[in-house]
């Protein structure tokens, strides 16, 4: 029982990291690393603890922060992907399109509109 709180503590602590260090285009083994646990261990645990994979996490948590920047600046999709650590424009609209059945371009188009109805 201490042992399953000591690790959802250290998950929980985990997942500040990850959102705080999402920007810098981590990886699952950036993760691993910083855990102090072994590679399969911290997987398969965190996967228990959290309900997904650690790359789908990451992957969330990438899309989450993409969503933001969207919605509050006007950076160009290029730079968003950059700085999400996206190895391409390509590959992050592709991903971003899967998720949300829009295109970056097209989510950002309906932000737009919805704040100027709302105004």
């Amino acid at each position: 029982m201490v042992r399953d709180k000591f690790i959802l503590k250290s998950f929980s602590t985990i997942k500040v990291w990850i959102a705080s260090h999402v920007h810098l285009g981590i990886k699952s083994a950036d993760v691993v690393a910083i855990s102090g646990y072994s590679r399969s261990y911290f997987l398969r645990e965190f996967e228990l603890a959290t309900g997904m994979t650690l790359a789908n996490y990451i992957r969330q948590e990438r899309l989450k922060r993409s969503l933001q920047q969207l919605e509050e600046t006007d950076m160009r999709i290029k730079e968003i992907s950059h700085s999400l650590g996206y190895p391409s424009q390509s590959t992050f609209c592709q991903i971003f399109k899967n998720q949300y059945r829009v295109s970056p371009s097209e989510y950002r188009l309906l932000c737009r509109r919805t704040a100027r109805l709302a105004s």
